[in-house]
């Protein structure tokens, strides 16, 4: 039989009351942070005015009418145009060496005679730091367009040096079965990289060539030998270019009905109006911009990031948390009018019976959330749902008599139980402390904040105090 111990008993009695204590106060602890979680703050918005960005920022594939042309010869190749140049058609284009013999007497001559001058490797210098100062990492392909850029100038200025060695010796050196003159088919812009998408027209084009992020060019420019049936250049017949440009649900939506549009052009100080079309993909939106000008500058780009400028939207910004919608009845405005002692557009005149059983007038003040030309738009809370009403103009200030009400036509009245409804978006006002509903006109929406119009009759205005969530509050609540 187990001994009563006081002292043991008595440690035991402690730790038992201790741990319960704890155990309740533990638990209050998570009542209270499942409350504090579950419990939302009001929060009031202060409304401003301000404008939400709505240009569409895109990378656009660039198409042209180009085509690739290829030497019928095999040999050491030297460019008489400079890259991005216009030719003229039967123009010498560039000349090949098939035994490298000219060449060879080139550097006999003068071993430095293919070195750069001085103004060639400042153009270099400034092509770099251009390129430093813009590069971005997002945009990391744009390392591979530079290299382009740095060898092709590299390229043309060793050439120039050559053609000027070329054109130094005598006329019978040069004029060898072996060493040709090449000109050109057809007059264009010259220009000297390939990258497999020259034959991508308006027509043909697929919805993974507008993706540049594995987009990769080759020089023609080689400076070794070239063999027959090589590109040796492109060009580039026509002065008009088209920008193919991808678009969201939501940014189609939004130009969709537009014939022309206003774009820049890589941060150009040029704004360019231009017609545009419209085409579906592989299941997406592009817009396809019609250009005449300013090709010649984006000759060695295939992608470029472009703005479609809209028109900017400046009204009063409230968060989309805040908009709420109230169902309300839809009235004809003749069935707005004055009170007796009001200036103010917000009473509706009933026709009813009185205790005698007899039928009148009388004016019932509205909320009237707002107004078009031909509705009204008013709180169904102030009616019960089944008066009649009756046009204002039967209502001048003064009771109808007996004999006018009586006289009165269907044509002039309106049963609210066959009113229709429709649902408005607004938001709750606390200006007074209560919450009011108030009507907003919807110019633009992003995913956080929304644009209204301002000074529009029953909304909001610049200052007033809304509910910055709307689900946290009901219509007509105090709000301490």
């Amino acid at each position: 039989m187990k001994r009563y111990n006081p002292k043991r008993d008595s440690v035991l009695f402690q730790l038992n009351i201790g741990t319960i204590i704890f155990g309740i106060i533990f638990i209050y602890m998570v009542i209270r942070i499942i409350l504090s979680i579950k419990t939302e703050t009001l929060s009031i918005y202060e409304v401003q005015n301000s404008y939400i960005d709505t240009n569409i920022n895109a990378t656009a594939l660039i198409l042209r009418e180009e085509t690739l042309v290829n030497t019928n010869s095999s040999g050491y190749v030297s460019y008489y145009v400079r890259d991005g140049e216009k030719v003229g058609k039967n123009k010498t284009v560039y000349t090949i060496d098939e035994t490298g013999s000219i060449y060879d007497k080139i550097k006999d001559e003068n071993s430095d005679g293919l070195s750069m001058s001085e103004d060639g490797l400042k153009e270099v210098r400034t092509r770099i730091s251009n390129f430093e100062n813009y590069f971005n990492y997002s945009n990391f392909q744009n390392v591979y367009n530079f290299r382009y850029d740095i060898e092709n100038a590299v390229l043309e200025l060793t050439n120039e040096a050559m053609i000027e060695q070329l054109t130094s010796l005598n006329g019978e050196s040069t004029n060898s079965s072996t060493y040709k003159k090449v000109q050109s088919t057809e007059a264009g812009i010259i220009t000297y990289y390939k990258d497999g998408l020259e034959n991508v027209t308006v027509e043909n084009f697929k919805a993974s060539d507008t993706d540049g992020s594995d987009y990769k060019k080759t020089t023609l420019k080689t400076g070794e030998i070239i063999n027959s049936g090589d590109s040796v250049y492109k060009l580039v017949t026509s002065e008009n270019w088209n920008l193919i440009v991808p678009l969201s649900d939501k940014q189609y939506s939004r130009i969709k009905d537009k014939e022309y549009l206003k774009v820049n052009i890589h941060n150009s100080s040029k704004d360019i109006t231009c017609p545009v079309n419209f085409c579906v993909k592989d299941g997406k939106n592009f817009a396809v911009l019609n250009l005449d000008q300013q090709m010649v500058n984006y000759i060695n780009s295939r992608y470029i990031d472009i703005v479609i400028i809209m028109e900017q939207n400046n009204g009063l910004k409230i968060p989309n948390t805040s908009i709420a919608t109230k169902s309300v009845f839809k009235v004809p405005i003749d069935y707005l009018t004055k009170g007796s002692n009001s200036s103010e557009a917000e009473y509706i005149n009933v026709k009813e019976l009185d205790e005698k059983g007899e039928i009148t007038t009388k004016q019932i003040k509205t909320n009237v959330y707002y107004t078009d030309d031909k509705y009204c738009y008013i709180d169904p809370n102030d009616f019960k749902g089944n008066e009649v009403l009756v046009k204002s103009e039967l209502k001048n200030q003064d009771d109808l008599t007996d004999d006018e009400i009586k006289n009165v036509s269907s044509n002039d009245t309106l049963s609210l139980s066959e009113t229709d409804k429709t649902d408005i978006e607004g938001v709750y006002c606390v200006n007074q402390g209560v919450a009011t509903f108030r009507y907003i006109d919807i110019i633009y929406q992003d995913d956080e904040y929304t644009i209204v119009k301002e000074n529009v009759p029953y909304s909001i205005a610049w200052y007033d105090r809304i509910v910055l969530n709307q689900i946290f509050v009901a219509e007509n609540q105090i709000i301490k």
